[in-house]
């Protein structure tokens, strides 16, 4: 006998395929999208915030938290355009992102130039990366 394994998901997906406008679209609000790195010398997150500029946003660095928060006023809504769906978020968002230790909180530095935020967060000391192996006995 042979078995056909089902994929239920994929089958949905061929059934609707692209067009999928009438149905709900979930995401999980958690804020922008962050990219977060290190170089040598600092370290760097760019946040997307097109529609935004400067005035609307806000930086803060505490405790190696970094902050970032955003406010786009909400337009009055037009009657006449008969939307399908609106995915284009208004309102605000806090994003908050751990950083780790040997940084400068002083010298922080922020740019926005074509809808992304970049933070340099400068580094005060290398971290070294220590551990210890275990060794493991048997009983």
């Amino acid at each position: 006998m042979n078995l056909i394994p089902r994929e239920p998901f994929k089958e949905i997906e061929r059934f609707f395929g692209d067009d999928d406008w009438f149905l709900p679209v979930t995401r999980r609000e958690k804020g922008p999208e962050m990219d977060l790195y290190e170089t040598e010398e600092a370290i760097v997150a760019e946040v997307s915030a097109p529609g935004m500029g400067p005035e609307d946003l806000s930086v803060t660095v505490e405790n190696n938290l970094l902050t970032v928060k955003g406010e786009k006023e909400e337009e009055k809504e037009d009657d006449e355009k008969g939307y399908y769906r609106r995915e284009i978020r208004k309102g605000s968002f806090e994003r908050c992102v751990r950083l780790p230790r040997g940084i400068d909180e002083e010298g922080v530095e922020a740019t926005y130039e074509d809808g992304i935020l970049k933070i340099q967060v400068p580094k005060t000391e290398k971290i070294e990366k220590t551990g210890k192996k275990v060794k493991i006995k048997k009983k």
